[in-house]
């Protein structure tokens, strides 16, 4: 298998991943993923590793039907790690509304980079090892508030010939 064709493959299956996860389909996650694997690993950013399918499914188990998310995927790295194994890395921007939720009465959401681990099956890629990796907070606060800078001043700057 050519690079070209496993990024195309890899960037098929991130797409179909991510619908299924943007409607929050459990069903549509989980067949995406190799559930003959009894120590299949998933980490999301915001808990603890959920490591075999009873914690995995607890994790997706629980009801998001109120929630409202996006998202979205870019910049994938893709290597084939054996012939019936790929690892996939991208970046990975989420976004969600907890409606009635009086810590986050508004959308909110981030930046995570994602490590992924795939096994090739009869029925195409099959995850089994997903890893979501934040960047820290003082990255994350430092990008806000360089966000944050008026127009104006980063043309005032280029004008001076600062470079940075």
């Amino acid at each position: 298998m050519t690079m070209k064709d496993l990024h195309g493959e890899i960037t098929d299956f991130l797409d179909a991943y991510f619908d299924a996860w943007n409607v929050y389909d459990a069903d549509r996650m989980r067949a995406l993923w190799d559930t003959d694997e009894d120590q299949a690993i998933y980490l999301a950013e915001e808990c603890e590793p959920h490591i075999g399918w009873d914690a995995i499914n607890g994790y997706w188990g629980v009801d998001r039907t109120r929630a409202e998310r996006l998202l979205t995927w870019r910049d994938l790295t893709a290597i084939q790690a054996g012939a019936d194994v790929a690892i996939a890395f991208f970046h990975c921007n989420w976004s969600t509304y907890l409606p009635g939720n009086r810590l986050y009465p508004k959308p909110f959401g981030g930046p995570v980079r994602i490590s992924m681990v795939l096994r090739r099956k009869p029925g195409g890629w099959k995850a089994i090892h997903y890893i979501e990796a934040p960047l820290a907070s003082l990255i994350q606060i430092r990008k806000a508030h360089e966000d944050a800078v008026d127009p104006a001043l980063h043309a005032r700057l280029a004008a001076k010939g600062v470079i940075y």
